[in-house]
Formats: C-alpha cells, structure tokens, sequence
C-alpha cells in the first residue's frame, strides 16, 4: 500500500488523489486533470460520504479511461470492467459519544480503501480468508478473551467462510468442498476428540453436496418447461462429469 503525507490536504484531495493512485491514473495525468475528474455529481458523492455519521455509508470510484466516476450505491457486476475502489468509514455514531470529524490529519485512520474486481463474491472470499482469518487468529489479538469467546469466534467465522466458499462454487456451476479449519485441527492445543468432531461434520457436509450433485439427471431441464434436443444431454453429462 502506498502511503503519503496527508496533513496539507483536505479529505476531498485525500480521496482524489488516493483514487488516481489506486486506479494506476496518477502516473498519466496532471494535477489539472484529476481536478477536472472532480465535477459536480462526483463532488456531490465524495461529500455525502465524508459528511454522512454512519460507518456503513459507503463509497465506490471507477475508472474509464482517464474518467473518474464516484458512486454512493453498489455497482452491478457488469459494471465493474476493470478495478474499482470501495471506501469505507472505519467508526460510526452508534455506540460512540463522538466521532471525529475527519481531515487531513485522521482520515488515514478514520477511512479503508479496498480493491474490488469483477468477481465480488471471490474477492470477499479472499479478503476474510487471507485478511481477516489471520488477524483474528492472532493470539497477541487474543489476549484477555476467554477460552470459550475464543473458540465461539473462530467457530463462526469457519462457519462464514465455509458458506461463502460453497456460493463462490454455486455461482460458477461448480461443486467445492470446503476444507475444515487448519487453524484448528493442526494445533497441538486442540483435543483429538474436537478434531474428530471437525473432520466428521466436514465429510457429512461433503456427503450432503455430493449427493446433491448425484441426484441431478437430464429430465430436470424438461421440468423446467424447455425443449432440450439431444446436444442438452450430451452437455448435462459433460457438465456433470465434470463437477464429479
């Protein structure tokens, strides 16, 4: 990540020229350029999430060419062509007496900026997966949790990160069988009767899927109303041969 001095800037340059980074535009344009891309539907945008109180008022850039487009609602799929930025508040006014107006000097620590690409669902996979799952994991972040806290937590979070791992495979046509927790079944503090339970709830789940997989057969498209001809089988089980 890129870091740099923020003081002499205001939130809204903060957010410009951290976009134009991200986006790889900083190096093709001019500062007369990026102040151009601030027109007024994007000012508008920018001001309305850096004013908004909520921490779940969101914020997402786009490049087109050397087009800057801010958004305050998500995009669709299709829209995304190439990276896209989302921006977020890391505090909100729920459970808080105050929250800090953010300027120059804060908004380092007060807003995240995140990659997003095409593939929403397998780059919120990665992110809790290769992100998230380390940071919680951390016994150093641990301290002062209770054995049962601890493990409720991560449980959880498996459970999480299982789900979205087999809609990841829904989605793509595909059959994926999340693996159990290595976290949890390599560690020496782990009894062997729990690592058991983990491993033999992972393989009924896998049953489950497998089964599902097994159940399906040609008739299915005819249920559904259409007139497959012969190619439609000979691609269901090519399909399936291959999910298999």
């Amino acid at each position: 990540m890129q870091i740099f001095t923020a003081s002499n800037l205001t939130p809204r340059d903060y957010v410009l020229k951290f976009t134009h980074i991200y986006l790889g535009l900083k190096k093709n344009m001019s500062d007369e350029k990026m102040k151009a891309n601030m027109n007024e539907e994007n000012l508008a945008c920018v001001n309305e999430f850096l004013k908004h109180k909520g921490m779940y008022h969101f914020l997402f850039a786009q490049a087109n060419g050397d087009i800057v487009k801010f958004i305050n609602e998500t995009p669709s799929p299709d829209s995304i062509k190439k990276k896209s930025l989302l921006i977020l508040k890391t505090r909100s006014a729920a459970g808080l007496e105050e929250v800090p107006e953010i300027d120059g000097d804060n908004i380092q620590n007060e807003v995240i900026i995140m990659e997003v690409n095409r593939k929403i669902l397998e780059n919120l996979y990665l992110i809790c997966n290769e992100v998230y799952m380390p940071v919680l994991g951390n016994p150093l972040n641990m301290i002062g949790w209770s054995d049962l806290v601890t493990k409720d937590l991560m449980d959880k979070f498996h459970v999480f990160l299982a789900h979205t791992y087999v809609t990841l495979g829904q989605v793509e046509g595909r059959t994926m069988l999340p693996l159990p927790p290595n976290d949890t079944t390599t560690v020496e503090k782990t009894s062997s009767k729990d690592k058991a339970n983990l491993l033999e709830n992972a393989i009924v789940h896998w049953t489950k899927q497998i089964k599902n997989v097994l159940k399906r057969d040609p008739e299915m498209v005819l249920k559904v109303g259409d007139h497959p001809g012969p190619l439609s089988e000979i691609e269901f089980w090519q399909n399936k041969s291959e999910d298999l």
